[in-house]
């Protein structure tokens, strides 16, 4: 899943500290879509990272077969 340019946009100025209402004015959005989007942004970095972490166990389950 990649994130959209939206979604790094959203994610990088919630990162800066400011309010899903202050980022829609900024991008000239209405602050439920802001809040869905960085919302589903987050959930598509968690899916990412429960896939790295699923692939690390894989690897230390393939070393100790060797």
């Amino acid at each position: 899943m990649v994130l959209t340019e939206r979604e790094k946009a959203i994610l990088r100025l919630k990162a800066e500290g400011m309010s899903d209402y202050r980022i829609a004015r900024k991008l000239k959005m209405e602050t439920p879509n802001v809040t869905r989007s960085r919302k589903n942004a987050i959930k598509k970095l968690e899916h990412a990272k429960a896939d790295l972490e699923f692939i690390d166990k894989l690897k230390s389950v393939r070393d100790l077969l060797k």
